[in-house]
């Protein structure tokens, strides 16, 4: 990373790494009198990949600079594409700046969703600094509108692929505010409870925990059974608690109820009898 002046027309503004639903002109006008003034503002954050250089941080600071008719600005320019320039911008502001609205967070969301949709819930809130629930939400909604598909798996903030049913619901309690200003009881990442080192309810946050969770949903039919085979620490009972749990949610007068039934008694008998 290094400061350095750079053209304004050298910077690209246009490559879809606003993450803002729009620019706020107030803040632009007080940001170029300030300038105007002498007042020195922080160095924009730009991606450099040898060819141009992506804004990910700073677009009233730069459009500020364009009103006054400057011709450069302050930059600190990082070695990058306009991938990493947009995972940059996401972020951006949560903590200075011109602060976001939720509107600006739920559109941060949604960008990540469209850009990465098979990265989990935690990853994706990590990435735009927003609660785990306002992503869940936000997914949900855009698999409905079919402007994402919903992807089988997620990969999780340790690389590793997880069902994609442990994003859909929320579980347990967390004391985390919600994005609008409410109280928040979803969990991170579908919600996951308990402690574990770093973010403990996301997938990557603890391994042991993620995956019982996710095998504790699985037998209670909130994700489909073959996903069982996804798990490597699947156990045996597992297996048998999701058969026995399919079996109870079947009507008692379906005869395929009965057949299976049938075929379990048959396997036990020959198991007693050491022939399975």
């Amino acid at each position: 990373m290094e400061i350095k002046d750079l053209e304004l027309d050298q910077i690209d503004i246009y490559g879809g790494t606003q993450a803002r639903v729009a620019t706020n002109d107030d803040a632009i006008n007080s940001y170029a009198d300030s300038m105007m003034e002498g007042a020195v503002f922080p160095p924009v954050v730009t991606y450099y990949d040898g060819t141009k250089y992506w804004l990910a941080d700073g677009f009233h600071r730069y459009l500020a600079a364009q009103r006054n008719e400057f011709d450069s600005i302050a930059s600190e320019v990082h070695p990058g594409s306009r991938t990493d320039a947009l995972k940059h911008a996401l972020g951006a502001n949560a903590t200075n700046g011109v602060y976001r609205s939720n509107e600006d967070k739920r559109n941060a969301v949604e960008i990540a969703l469209e850009e990465w949709p098979n990265m989990s819930n935690a990853v994706i809130a990590e990435m735009c600094k927003v609660s785990n629930d306002l992503v869940r939400r936000c997914r949900n909604a855009m698999e409905k509108m079919n402007r994402i598909d919903a992807p089988r798996q997620v990969t999780g903030k340790d690389g590793k692929q997880y069902p994609a049913g442990i994003e859909r619901q929320p579980r347990g309690e967390s004391s985390t505010p919600k994005d609008d200003g409410s109280s928040n009881s979803g969990g991170v990442g579908g919600g996951f409870s308990g402690k574990a080192k770093g973010d403990a309810r996301a997938p990557g946050g603890s391994n042991a925990e993620i995956e019982a969770e996710a095998r504790k949903m699985i037998r209670e039919g909130e994700i489909k059974h073959s996903e069982l085979d996804k798990l490597g620490s699947a156990t045996a009972l597992d297996y048998a608690e999701t058969a026995l749990n399919v079996l109870n949610r079947m009507k008692t007068d379906d005869p395929r109820r009965a057949e299976a039934v049938n075929r379990i008694e048959r396997w036990l008998e020959k198991e007693k009898a050491g022939t399975a």
